[in-house]
């Protein structure tokens, strides 16, 4: 698939959950792969994943996103270490890289509202821990927090 997809020198490649249900080994192939294009061919490289570790590796900058809305959007070692919005947080805290031995991840508590019955305010309001009453009436636009953007009314410190 990577072969057909830069075979007509592309400057942009679409990577989708490319490692997804391959072995450690192999995807660190991939990965390594995927690395040598971008340097070699100057590809700029677009990569889909719900992996963190890999986002960690290979990504300057990332963009988080909730329920089809863009939360967070930054430099990704600024986003790692000092998140802005709640479900970013939420999320890298229930890595496992974070977890201690013997105890159990944290949870984001709670369930993304389907696409049919998402209302006019932040989609994450319901499971936020963070949210105001203005959280569940208005949604947030993408405002610049800290050096990256965030849509949040009451974001991390």
């Amino acid at each position: 698939m990577i072969a057909m997809a830069i075979v007509c020198g592309p400057k942009l490649l679409i990577a989708d959950e490319p490692t997804t249900a391959l072995d450690v080994t192999i995807q660190a192939q991939i990965l390594e792969l995927l690395q040598a294009l971008q340097r070699d061919l100057g590809l700029s490289i677009l990569l889909i994943t719900h992996d963190l570790g890999i986002v960690a590796e290979m990504c300057r900058t990332m963009v988080v996103m909730y329920a089809g809305r863009i939360v967070e959007s930054g430099p990704s070692a600024q986003i790692f270490t000092s998140p802005r919005h709640p479900y970013t947080a939420g999320l890298i805290n229930s890595s496992p890289r974070h977890a201690r031995k013997g105890e159990s991840l944290p949870t984001i508590p709670g369930l993304v509202p389907p696409p049919g019955q998402r209302g006019t305010g932040c989609n994450f309001a319901d499971r936020c821990p963070r949210a105001l009453a203005k959280c569940h009436i208005e949604a947030p636009s993408l405002a610049p927090i800290s050096g990256r953007l965030a849509a949040c009314w009451n974001p991390v410190p």
